[in-house]
């Protein structure tokens, strides 16, 4: 259950957004809960993203084995496997997906390292707790 009215959540769902401040869009890609096991399907490359962001803000200190440690995180074997035992799930042929992120940046996996250091804000350009 969710704590909110229908009316709420309906726009987003249909693709109807607002920011806010007056504008208002429709985008053809409203909100996604499963779409054929794509959108639950645990992407390599989303486990990685998350990794150059705790690089990029300082929660670890020197760049990890971005691809190794997301695969030991986001066990794709193990969805393979239960997608085959439900049946009728589709399983992307690829690990790895291309984003264009919010600020204009496309994240597709392929220099992780490169990427999380690409940042004019850092963690230590910031400060440190």
């Amino acid at each position: 259950m969710i704590n909110t009215k229908v009316e709420t959540l309906e726009g987003r769902m249909l693709g109807q957004y607002e920011n806010g401040l007056g504008q208002r869009w429709q985008d053809a890609h409203g909100m996604r809960f499963f779409r054929d096991g794509e959108v639950s399907f645990p992407w390599l490359s989303d486990g990685m993203w998350f990794l150059t962001q705790m690089k990029r803000w300082g929660m670890v200190k020197t760049a990890p084995d971005y691809a190794g440690l997301a695969r030991q995180i986001n066990r794709i074997d193990i969805y393979r496997q239960a997608a085959s035992a439900v049946g009728g799930i589709s399983v992307p042929a690829g690990e790895m997906r291309s984003s264009t992120l919010f600020d204009g940046k496309v994240w597709d996996g392929s220099n992780p390292a490169a990427y999380a250091d690409s940042f004019s804000i850092q963690r230590s350009s910031v400060g440190s707790a």
